[in-house]
């Protein structure tokens, strides 16, 4: 990616995490690159691991124990928060958030997610100052 902008800053934060499930065994696509504002970046998948769930990548092995069982799209959004949670089985094209509070616990076993997901649009026109600034 373009050093030094919004856009590849946050494109290189997701494409961090993905390599980090990728080499712990998950089947994560890769999506075709694009190009917002002039600035060209591989979008997603986008994942983001909240520290209350992992805070180094020596804890992905107790959080996905069956990696190959965990499958997520290039064009998917994937967002977990909670110490509680561990996903043993998942298929996933499209956005899931997956939420558990401090002191709760839940496993994701064979679930399936197919939704539109969460789309990009550029918008060159925008006069917020974080669009403008990523492109998006």
């Amino acid at each position: 990616t373009q050093p030094g902008t919004a856009a590849t800053g946050e494109a290189d934060q997701y494409g961090a995490t993905r390599s980090l499930l990728k080499s712990s065994g998950c089947k994560v696509e890769e999506a075709e690159k694009e190009t917002y504002g002039g600035v060209t970046v591989v979008p997603g998948p986008q994942i983001v691991l909240k520290p209350s769930f992992v805070s180094c990548p020596g804890e992905i092995g107790e959080k996905f124990p069956s990696p190959e069982k965990v499958k997520i799209s290039a064009r998917s959004s994937l967002v977990v928060e909670g110490k509680g949670v561990v996903i043993e089985s998942l298929d996933l094209d499209g956005a899931l958030v997956i939420k558990c509070e401090e002191g709760a616990s839940g496993t994701v076993r064979d679930l399936v997610v197919k939704n539109d997901g969460w789309v990009k649009v550029a918008d060159p026109s925008s006069e917020s100052e974080v669009l403008a600034m990523r492109g998006y």
